[in-house]
């Protein structure tokens, strides 16, 4: 376990965030590897801590490389939600704590300690409102800090609605050159910073998602605030939020999210990685403001929290 994992660990638990979503913005983005960092040194840390996972992201190999995708290791003691099914690969001996009303394609979600090291390929809920009562689920049997781990292009998961905290993972993979990843990363920063509405502008308020088509049916009034429910509902082009703020148009969200942590990546399958230190450099110039860890190459610039 490396002194950044354990950085991020603890500024997870100096944030007071019961509930903490590892946001992807691209498969092979690096975290499900931020998320296991993380689960290691809660239980270095002696916090009782329990994970699962947003449906299923992914295969169990990867489609270039051939390599097994990252699996969940857990610690004595460690709880996770997932399907019944995949029990029967748990590299663990486990205790069956509880049997959840909701399932997936892949059976029942059931809730299990783990009473050794091991790993397991989780597959947990498929939607918001069951993956929060699965957080309930597992804080109900008496943990302290639950791992949300899933794709940006299902990021109900990582809403105020499920989560107090967002982990957002950038690798290579989200793009083809590192500016590409830039702005993509820019992207999301963007949607996830989003604040409550702005005072003085009158508000046009979106009950469901917001998209390019809502906009181009009914196009937004100079001067309007633009109101969404969480930044999960806005699946805006970031063409469209250009042209937004072109036309003094503001966007905000009922829910607010809180962005803890901006975890680094720099390799992509079927391409040679940057180096660790220049990926993470390149971050760390274009998001100053955002601590960012890369849990792998042992490099950390940790922000003072606001």
């Amino acid at each position: 376990m490396s002194a950044a994992a354990r950085e991020l660990a603890d500024r997870i638990v100096r944030s007071g965030a019961r509930r903490v979503a590892f946001l992807g913005l691209a498969k092979n983005s690096g975290k499900t590897t931020a998320l296991v960092s993380t689960l290691a040194a809660l239980h270095a840390m002696g916090l009782p801590a329990g994970a699962t996972s947003a449906g299923r992201d992914g295969e169990d190999f990867d489609a270039l490389t051939g390599e097994p995708k990252p699996r969940f290791r857990l610690w004595p003691g460690q709880l996770v939600a997932s399907a019944e099914s995949t029990l029967s690969s748990a590299t663990f001996p486990f205790a069956l704590l509880a049997r959840l009303p909701h399932s997936t394609r892949f059976g029942p979600v059931v809730v299990v300690r783990a009473e050794a090291r091991g790993e397991l390929e989780v597959m947990g809920p498929s939607t918001a409102a069951q993956t929060a009562e699965t957080a309930a689920a597992l804080e109900a049997q008496g943990v302290r800090i639950v791992l949300l781990d899933g794709a940006f292009g299902r990021r109900a998961f990582a809403s105020a609605r499920v989560a107090d905290g967002v982990v957002l993972a950038v690798g290579m993979s989200a793009g083809r050159s590192l500016e590409s990843v830039l702005e993509r990363a820019r992207f999301a920063l963007a949607l996830i910073g989003l604040p409550p509405p702005p005072a003085g502008r009158p508000l046009r308020v979106f009950d469901g998602a917001l998209t390019d088509e809502l906009l181009h049916e009914s196009p937004a009034e100079p001067g309007q605030a633009l109101v969404a429910r969480d930044f999960a509902s806005i699946f805006l082009s970031s063409e469209e939020l250009r042209r937004l703020g072109n036309r003094d148009v503001a966007l905000g969200v009922e829910h607010p999210a809180r962005l803890l942590a901006v975890t680094a990546n720099p390799s992509a399958p079927g391409r040679q990685p940057l180096p660790a230190a220049q990926f993470f450099d390149a971050l760390a110039l274009a998001f100053p403001e955002i601590s960012l860890f890369d849990v792998q190459a042992n490099l950390q610039r940790a922000v003072p929290s606001r």
